[in-house]
């Protein structure tokens, strides 16, 4: 098996899901870095592979960032999520924590402090489902 980590970006921005992945790239052949533009699109990956993060922005055409990260607690509890927003609230922020997210971003963040935040949570320890 490989210990590759999978992390999957789901943003209906294509620049800013583009810029995300780039700013992955840096990290290295370990990680296969794929992006989506919706929460649907993303279930369906789902399907077909495993990943080890989801990093999904809150608003979204369909499902939003908050829904997916609910059919992710059902379908692969295992998986890390976090929320990346421009329209965050606390609220949002909260039902964020309590769909167990790792971390919630605010945009606009700075492609470092993104790159950091993926890197310590893939070093956390898998949540237990």
């Amino acid at each position: 098996m490989s210990d590759r980590k999978r992390i999957l970006i789901v943003d209906d921005e294509k620049k800013v899901a583009f810029f995300l992945q780039e700013g992955l790239t840096g990290l290295g052949e370990r990680y296969e870095v794929i992006s989506t533009d919706s929460a649907e699109s993303a279930l369906q990956e789902l399907d077909t592979r495993s990943f080890d993060l989801v990093v999904a922005d809150f608003r979204l055409p369909g499902l939003n960032g908050l829904q997916l990260m609910e059919h992710l607690q059902k379908r692969s509890p295992g998986t890390r999520t976090i929320l990346i927003t421009a329209y965050g609230s606390d609220e949002v922020e909260a039902a964020a924590y309590k769909l167990h997210a790792r971390r919630y971003l605010p945009k606009p963040f700075r492609i470092e402090d993104f790159v950091r935040t993926v890197r310590e949570t893939l070093a956390e320890e898998p949540v237990s489902g």
